[in-house]
């Protein structure tokens, strides 16, 4: 019966498409490096059924590695999968088998840029609240395979506190099986948990065998003080290689992964994310595709893109350009080879994004200068809106509402640090979440700061400004009213606080001990900058008579709006939540003004409706 069920875990294996999997792949082949010793000892079969087991699965790695993509590698791996079937045959030893395995899973994962750490620091708190809930009813409450779901099971579930397969399991391997699972058995893959709960759980039931391990601080230069070599290492290799030693690091690792964690660049999580995105659509997984390509922007790309953009501006929108288009392609159903052809397009201008970021640091002039531009850029906006707020007020002699603005920006900047702790200490606010924020937030602020500029525009002549008066200014300009004000530079602020301390977060990464005194220079020089600016609104537009300040200040503001309904639109098409039309159009990021149809159509009825409003309200006059 296994036997049947082994053949019918090959015919899966190889009908599905092969770039399912370089993972899957190199957990079949990890799958044979562990378990091939249960099947042979000293030349013998002692377990007849996994022998048969070892048998099909290497002919299925010999048939999905000639489904590989062309790479040099390739020849080689052939080769090395040939000895695989051949030394099976001839029952060699598990110790050259499992040599050999761990030879071929480097050279693919090596070859093919395989993502094999973890994004984050695992939590192992959370991962043992996780196997509680969804592994201890087959594992046992202490993970030796003794739950109460686990009678009857074939195979039986693993008991992770098995030396033997202790000594000889990967973290990487771990998190493969949990991800993916194993073919007819009980062991389901867990895909519905994010990479950086399986890989919370991989580390967490990876040290279930070395309980009593004590914490050891090791040399920070010792060659196996690499988190990517130490989640391929397993106990073995790290004994045989290191003595001693290699053994104690890989059990302090798994039960204390932050005294070697290190997460992979935004660059490979991005190539990664572009693999899963194509390996969906072959499988006919179209949503999944699309939201795996958004993912590769806003969770990888996106966050060096001002580092790129520092080095090579023309490579940055290139690159920004094909993810946009990829998944323009992936939404409309384009063929498999052109989404194939466009993600290696994308991948290649990676590699050289990738390059010039860990060829390059960021020079102190060059540093200063992105750390100027990215707080002018974000802040300029936000300050015309305040500013002119604060202006009217003064205008209006009503400085005891000035506090209702201060409250707002204040209460924005406070929450905008706040939100960026809690991203990086509690909960995982994804790309898409921030977009989505962002998007709304600069949505909401178009359609207020519409609605201030044709009420300033409203009281523009002197009549109505005198009926204004008439009416009792502090009876007009209420609480609600204020608080409407205080909103507004709530939402003002808010949008480009989190964005900003994320651009300088990526900034800071790329700077050395000189340049980062440059880029915080850069960052004293630009709040300069915006308080002068603030000053010379303040000082100029209140010495203006009424018709022109309000008239001025009223033009401000929809000038605002249109640019925040650009960005509005912009924000949500990278979350991925409206379509993007490309169009042959310039592209002014400081204006909000973007090569799209979806974005220009908004800016222009908001401009017919603006004229309309503007000319209606004239002729009144």
């Amino acid at each position: 019966m296994k036997t049947i069920l082994s053949l019918f875990t090959l015919l899966f294996l190889i009908s599905k498409p092969i770039l399912a999997d370089t993972q899957q792949l190199l957990q079949l082949i990890d799958y044979v490096g562990v378990d091939y010793g249960a099947a042979v000892k000293k030349g013998k079969i002692v377990n007849p059924g996994e022998y048969s087991e070892m048998q099909d699965f290497a002919a299925g790695i010999s048939q999905q590695l000639s489904d590989l993509p062309e790479h040099k590698i390739k020849l080689k791996l052939s080769e090395q999968s040939k000895t695989l079937n051949q030394w099976i045959e001839e029952k060699q030893s598990a110790v050259k088998v499992k040599q050999l395995t761990d030879q071929m899973h480097r050279n693919i994962i090596n070859a093919y840029k395989i993502m094999v750490v973890p994004r984050k620091q695992p939590d192992l708190k959370k991962a043992e609240q996780i196997y509680a809930e969804q592994c201890a009813a087959c594992h046992g409450a202490t993970g030796y395979g003794d739950g109460p779901a686990a009678k009857g099971i074939e195979p039986p579930p693993i008991n992770f506190h098995d030396m033997e397969r202790y000594q000889n399991r990967s973290l990487y391997g771990l998190q493969s099986t949990i991800k993916h699972g194993v073919a007819n058995t009980a062991m389901k893959a867990f895909d519905e948990l994010s990479d950086e709960d399986i890989w919370s759980l991989a580390f967490y039931v990876g040290g279930l065998a070395t309980p009593d391990v004590s914490k050891t601080v090791h040399d920070e230069n010792s060659p196996l003080m690499n988190i990517k070599e130490l989640t391929l290492t397993t106990p073995k290799q790290a004994q045989d290689l290191y003595g001693e030693t290699g053994a104690d690091i890989i059990a302090t690792l798994r039960h204390y992964p932050e005294l070697a964690f290190k997460k992979e660049s935004n660059i490979i999580f991005s190539k990664m994310r572009l693999a899963d995105a194509l390996t969906a659509y072959k499988n006919n997984q179209r949503e999944k595709a699309y939201e795996y390509a958004v993912e590769a922007y806003l969770e990888g790309y996106e966050l060096e893109e001002q580092n790129i953009n520092a080095f090579d501006k023309p490579l940055r929108l290139e690159i920004e350009s094909l993810m946009t288009g990829l998944r323009n392609k992936i939404r409309k159903g384009y063929s498999v080879e052109i989404i194939e052809t466009n993600i290696n397009q994308i991948n290649k201008k990676l590699d050289m994004a990738e390059n010039i970021l860990t060829s390059s640091s960021l020079s102190g002039e060059t540093a200063f200068a992105s750390a100027f531009f990215i707080l002018l850029r974000e802040g300029l906006e936000a300050l015309l809106i305040i500013a002119a707020l604060a202006a009217f007020l003064v205008r209006t002699k009503r400085q005891d509402a000035l506090r209702f603005i201060h409250f707002g920006w204040i209460a924005a900047l406070i929450l905008g640090i706040a939100t960026w702790w809690v991203s990086i200490s509690l909960i995982d606010i994804s790309g898409a979440s921030r977009e989505i924020t962002e998007g709304i937030g600069a949505l909401v602020a178009a359609l207020v700061l519409l609605y201030v500029g044709f009420w300033m525009h409203d009281k523009s002549s002197a009549a109505k400004w005198k009926k204004f008066i008439d009416d009792s200014m502090h009876k007009a300009l209420t609480s609600g009213t204020l608080w409407t004000l205080s909103g507004l530079s709530f939402i003002a602020v808010y949008r480009e606080a989190f964005e900003t301390i994320l651009f300088y977060q990526a900034l800071w990464a790329q700077t050395n001990e000189t340049s980062q005194s440059m880029a915080f220079s850069g960052f004293i020089t630009a709040v300069a900058t915006l308080v002068v600016v603030g000053w010379l609104i303040m000082r100029y537009s209140v010495r203006l008579p009424l018709r022109q300040f309000f008239s001025v200040t009223g033009g401000l503001m929809f000038i605002l709006a249109i640019i925040f309904s650009g960005k509005g639109i912009a924000a949500l098409q990278e979350a991925g939540l409206i379509i993007y039309s490309p169009v042959n159009f310039v592209r002014i990021d400081l204006l909000g003004i973007y090569p799209n149809l979806q974005g220009l159509l908004v800016q222009l009825v908001l401009i017919i409706l603006a004229i309309y409003l503007w000319n209606k309200k004239s002729s009144s006059k």
